[in-house]
């Protein structure tokens, strides 16, 4: 992996050139005295805050219960040596909840995984949450949140659905029914009342929770009115029936309140009698962006109409007058709403403006100062120092141009202090944003039939020579848009730039675009490192002290086998060593201390997907043992999902459970006993019901074993020993496994190394049952190039609609990413 940041060029103080319209710059011993300043400052502020970058490229963000994720992993600026594992977590939102936990390798900054949502997961809003094996300072170094949809496949016993009768605002109770249907009831068997649990509002603070029951197949709501406001107006309920859990809610209307507005003067200031464009934002009390016009009052009289877009985000110009008072008023309220004042403007002081902060090569700066004094003018990105340039304003206004050859592409800070180092403004700028590597990526044709052979081919551009992506076809309604997440908006926005709105592309050459990222940076540029902070750093501040996750277990044991009253056999510590075999790594056996203690290398619990590792006991002693393993990704996934602060996704549906359900037609249905005819059947295989082995080996119908895309299908069958299958990517000898049953006996989840993504092969092998498949083709890692296409191809399932294929990974410099959709049709 490339530090794509830090790698680039040698930026230890490397000064761009200048072109000087109005002023010429010189170097003297001031000048670089506060460079060393400040570049000194800055070394000691990256060092205390510096962290690797995390991007997760999941395959989609809609999964089914009994579904496999496939991911790849890309980590950035880091030492790559002290990475080895990624820990993944699936948590529930509402409750924070640890539904799913694995672990995989890491190499050279990459991991590649696969890991299966099980049935148990109910349908909701959940995040992955992704971190590393490294602690600095007790914390973890890098963390990643992905979140995703989780629906369900299953067959329904019974639906539920909210449904408003009373629920006017005026009203003391809003009152609101559940409803609760069974799905071809046998009378006998339909429950007098199903329990449910409730919430109002945010799930970690709820104004308002309770468990009920239903009574003949509903219960009303009694909510009071004055527990809801906006934002913690949502009712939560969760129904649960045998094993069948059910998820629905629904959006309670409240009072109006007054919207959040908040402005964002260029620079940071108003300065009087100096023209200033102002960036303004507009959300409701819950928090959500709202478009809005409105007037801008200088004291009593109109002197201007304003807007926002959709994004709840605008800019206007003001030229603020010494004694004037400006505020504003939104449209479309009522007399006694808010006024919002802006902020008092300066009498005076230096003010900072730019034409653009989307710039390529050049960037140019607009100063006004009324005061003679000496300026200086500072790129950076907290973690290096571009340059530092001296200005004298010698006359009230100066333009400056800067060639950016030294800096780096994507968001940079321009600092304006005095020549003490004292900021007055800052403003943040996108360098070299026409420098965007793209890929090009085509397809045979734009229309195929159900089970119809697709050829892709991918180049890059030729701002790159070479790179490696990862590849995902799948059904486009199961990437959300509000949950999409791409490499290159991640790694040059979203990753610094907090609170981004939600929007399809925010990169592209669109002067749609070029304007949403205009706004963003006049209005969401206030990063979250500070100048001020930067100042303060000492080189106390650097001390990190770095820790490893690192597996520790314990051998107790019951010397004579003693057991105590109530039958429970009484362990204690051991007064020698013992020898301990790992299966994994069968030659190296562990031992522990005298008192029985041990601990595992990353190497030593790494394992197949789907594998557990096995601990046996080698003692010729015939003593019980007992052996324990502390696994610390537990405890460290468990505080990570306390932390969650997950946004609320609900939308309009989620009133019925029907929302949550995966249609018939996009899901698999599990197979059961199947019989062999002919190589156009089913499998290949008879099937007596039996479809693995002890050791939860099994081989599908294109004779792979453990294939991770016919998991607990019906038509999978125990391999043989002494067979030849499609082994972790080759053909190759099945040899067998080996059970283990005893009490010196422990087994438990490790660290996975990587599986590969087999496409079907309807040319080899095409079963007469429907095939129904969202993701129809993932490729872990892509090798490709400016000079020649790479080329792949794989078969559409039988589920028809829109397919997209996403596209992204990193090149020698630069991340890049791309996007191709197709339509399937149903084979006449």
């Amino acid at each position: 992996m490339i530090n794509l940041r830090m790698n680039r060029t040698n930026y230890k103080l490397v000064l761009p050139a200048l072109l000087l319209l109005l002023i010429t710059v010189t170097t003297n011993a001031q000048q670089l005295k506060v460079t060393d300043s400040l570049e000194n400052k800055i070394n000691l502020y990256a060092i205390k805050n510096q962290s690797p970058t995390l991007f997760i490229h999941f395959d989609k963000t809609i999964y089914s219960n009994n579904e496999n994720v496939w991911f790849t992993a890309y980590l950035f600026n880091a030492d790559y040596k002290r990475y080895k594992t990624l820990s993944l977590a699936l948590v529930k939102d509402d409750n924070r909840a640890v539904v799913m936990e694995d672990k995989f390798v890491i190499s050279n900054g990459l991991s590649f995984g696969n890991t299966f949502v099980p049935d148990s997961v109910g349908p909701g809003n959940y995040s992955f949450i992704a971190t590393t094996n490294l602690l600095v300072n007790g914390k973890p170094d890098v963390i990643f949140t992905q979140p995703v949809t989780i629906k369900t496949e299953d067959k329904q016993n019974y639906t539920a659905s909210l449904n408003p009768l009373d629920t006017s605002v005026t009203a003391e109770k809003q009152k609101v029914i559940l409803l609760v249907n069974f799905v071809n009831p046998n009378p006998k068997e339909i429950p007098a009342s199903v329990p449910a649990w409730y919430y109002i509002g945010n799930p970690s603070h709820p104004v308002l929770k309770d468990s009920v029951k239903t009574a003949n197949g509903q219960y009303v709501f009694n909510i009071p009115s004055k527990l809801l406001s906006q934002g913690n107006n949502r009712l939560h309920v969760q129904l649960k029936y045998k094993k069948e859990v059910k998820e629905i809610s629904i959006a309670l209307p409240v009072a109006s309140r007054p919207a959040v507005v908040r402005f964002y003067p260029e620079g940071g200031y108003l300065v009087n009698n100096t023209q200033s464009t102002i960036g303004w934002e507009v959300k409701n009390a819950a928090g959500n962006p709202i478009g809005v016009s409105a007037i801008l009052f200088q004291n009593e009289k109109v002197i201007d109409t304003i807007t926002t877009t959709s994004y709840g985000l605008g800019k206007f110009t003001l030229t603020p007058q010494a004694g004037s008072s400006y505020y504003v008023k939104l449209y479309g309220v009522n007399k006694k709403d808010t006024l919002y004042q802006l902020s008092q403007a300066l009498m005076q002081g230096p003010a900072l403006s730019l034409p653009t902060a989307l710039v390529n090569d050049t960037l140019v700066v607009n100063l006004r100062d009324e005061q003679h004094e000496k300026l200086y003018l500072i790129g950076h990105n907290y973690k290096q120092l571009f340059f530092t340039t001296p200005v004298n304003m010698t006359t009230t206004t100066k333009r400056i141009k800067f060639i950016l050859k030294a800096v780096p592409r994507g968001l940079t800070q321009l600092t304006l202090t005095d020549s003490t180092g004292r900021p007055f403004a800052e403003r943040v700028f996108f360098a070299h944003y026409d420098q965007r590597t793209t890929l090009a990526i085509t397809t045979d044709m734009d229309e195929y039939a159900t089970r119809k052979k697709v050829t892709v081919k991918v180049r890059l551009d030729d701002r790159a020579d070479s790179g490696f992506v990862s590849v995902a076809c799948v059904q486009e309604n199961r990437v959300e848009f509000k949950k999409k997440n791409d490499i290159e908006s991640y790694f040059y926005l979203k990753h610094d730039l907090e609170d981004m709105p939600v929007r399809e592309s925010y990169l592209s050459n669109s002067e749609a675009d070029k304007q949403f990222l205009e706004n963003v940076l006049l209005i969401k540029g206030w990063r979250k490192y500070t100048w001020v902070d930067m100042l303060k750093s000492e080189p106390a501040d650097t001390m990190r002290k770095f820790e490893e996750l690192i597996f520790k277990g314990d051998v107790t044991q019951s010397p004579s086998g003693r057991i105590i009253p109530y039958g429970i056999i009484q362990y204690g510590p051991l007064k020698v060593p013992v020898s301990i075999v790992n299966l994994v790594r069968p030659l190296n056996p562990v031992i522990t201390d005298n008192t029985g203690i041990f601990t595992l290398t990353d190497n030593d619990v790494r394992t197949e997907s789907d594998k557990k590792v096995t601990l046996l006991i080698i003692n010729t002693q015939a003593n019980q043992y007992l052996i324990h393993v502390s696994d610390p990704y537990i405890s460290l996934n468990k505080g990570l999902s306390n932390q969650l602060l997950a946004a609320d996704y609900s939308t309009s549906g989620q009133e019925s459970t029907r929302y949550m359900l995966i249609a018939d037609n996009e899901h698999a249905i599990q197979l059961k006993e199947v019989k062999i005819n002919d190589k156009s059947d089913d499998s290949f295989f008879g099937n007596s019901g039996v479809t693995a082995n002890a050791c939860g080996d099994y081989v599908c119908r294109y004779n792979i074993l453990n294939c991770k895309n016919h998991r607990n299908e019906g038509d999978n069958h125990p391999p043989v020993v002494g067979a030849m299958y499609l082994i972790n990517g080759k053909n190759d000898i099945y040899m067998g496994c080996t059970t283990l049953k005893s009490d010196n006996v422990l087994k438990f989840k490790g660290i996975y190394q990587a599986v590969e993504f087999y496409p079907a092969d309807y040319s080899q092998v095409n079963p007469s049952q429907p095939d129904y498949v969202s993701t129809i083709f993932w490729k872990h890692q892509l090798k490709v190039s400016s000079t020649k296409d790479a080329e792949f191809s794989f078969y559409t399932s039988d589920i028809t609609g829109r397919y997209k294929i996403v596209v992204q990974g990193v090149t020698g410099t630069d991340v890049t990413y791309g996007e191709k959709t197709f339509n399937v049709v149903k084979a006449k």
